[in-house]
């Protein structure tokens, strides 16, 4: 399907099916993001987004672009940032995928977390908002917002383990003795404790580049948390461990991190690991995990299957960014960090 043709069939969809009132002058791929293609809309107004599925055979349960659409809707009286959401069509028929039409935000996209580009003061103000942003995703009334059926947080880590090992094996390419280690491994310690907390939402891929900085000068945090294509409802900790991870990786992988295991840079406006955990702890009011780091083991685990999902992707033709490969590579260095944290653990 050309796109003079999807434009078209877009424009009769817009106007039968929301509130917008533009015409579509053309589509433009968004270069960014590994999983779900991403297209600026650009109309005779103003500009939107829209977020499909790939095209192709994919895994089952993959790509669930109707649980972003679903989350980011409930959430726009929030005090979690998110785009306004304008349309969800499930019809091939209009571009030959399943998509969604968004809000187009504003914003600095960034992906080095020391954030080169900004003072000590930005710095600060960014990551407190990260944690806020953290603090509000455990304390939403999930009944409120209409989502107290979006998951079933108890066993959350059992399934999640089941999930990503079947994942893992459906998009292998070659054996990583390190994953080896945490599928034989993994499993066996999942810590019961946690399903005795409260259920949070979930993001699920909380990191620095699924953000939208604010843009003005005097910049103060978050504008808009996209990509919430793996949320859910889930005990604490989750979302928290898997961005103290990133933080873990090392400055030059393709996705980097701090190195030095996510220490305090002196005088950066950066917070260490230890930090951004006692923070969310003082204002969640939980207790301090004992299990922290085999929950950083097991987002190590459950990355590497993401990681490896792509690296098959770009085997198969159908990945989403320009820099697929070089991420896709990344599974092994995620498995070896995970692996060497876990035996750590134990």
């Amino acid at each position: 399907m050309n796109q003079k043709i999807i434009i078209n069939n877009l424009n009769l969809w817009i106007k039968k099916n929301t509130k917008l009132e533009i015409n579509i002058d053309s589509l433009e791929k968004i270069e960014i993001g590994q999983s779900n293609p991403t297209y600026i809309i650009k109309s005779d107004n103003e500009n939107y987004v829209l977020r499909s599925k790939p095209k192709g055979i994919l895994l089952k349960g993959a790509h669930r672009i109707d649980r972003e659409y679903k989350v980011m809707f409930s959430l726009k009286d929030s005090n979690i940032p998110v785009p306004k959401m304008y349309g969800y069509c499930e019809d091939l028929e209009i571009t030959g995928s399943e998509f969604y039409i968004m809000e187009f935000m504003e914003g600095n996209h960034e992906f080095n977390p020391l954030l080169k580009n900004y003072n000590k003061l930005q710095k600060e103000k960014i990551y407190s908002h990260k944690i806020n942003i953290l603090t509000e995703l455990a304390s939403v009334n999930m009944k409120e917002l209409g989502l107290d059926q979006f998951g079933h947080p108890k066993g959350y880590l059992e399934r999640q383990v089941n999930l990503w090992i079947a994942q893992y094996r459906a998009s292998q390419t070659k054996e990583i003795e390190s994953m080896e280690f945490l599928i034989d491994n993994i499993q066996k310690y999942i810590p019961k404790e946690l399903d005795d907390l409260p259920a949070c939402l979930l993001h699920g891929d909380f990191r620095l580049d699924n953000m939208i900085l604010t843009k003005e000068d005097n910049i103060d945090g978050i504008s808009g948390l996209l990509d919430w294509e793996l949320s859910t409802l889930a005990p604490p900790f989750i979302d928290l461990s898997y961005w103290a991870l990133m933080l873990r990786f090392e400055k030059n992988w393709p996705i980097g991190g701090l190195g030095n295991n996510g220490d305090l840079i002196p005088n950066s406006g950066i917070p260490s690991e230890d930090m951004i955990l006692e923070r969310y702890l003082d204002k969640t009011g939980f207790e301090k995990p004992k299990y922290w780091k085999y929950l950083l083991a097991f987002n190590s685990f459950r990355f590497t299957g993401i990681l490896q999902g792509i690296a098959k992707r770009v085997i198969d033709g159908n990945n989403a960014g320009e820099n697929a490969y070089e991420v896709g590579q990344q599974a092994e260095q995620v498995a070896i960090l995970g692996g060497n944290i876990l035996k750590e653990y134990l």
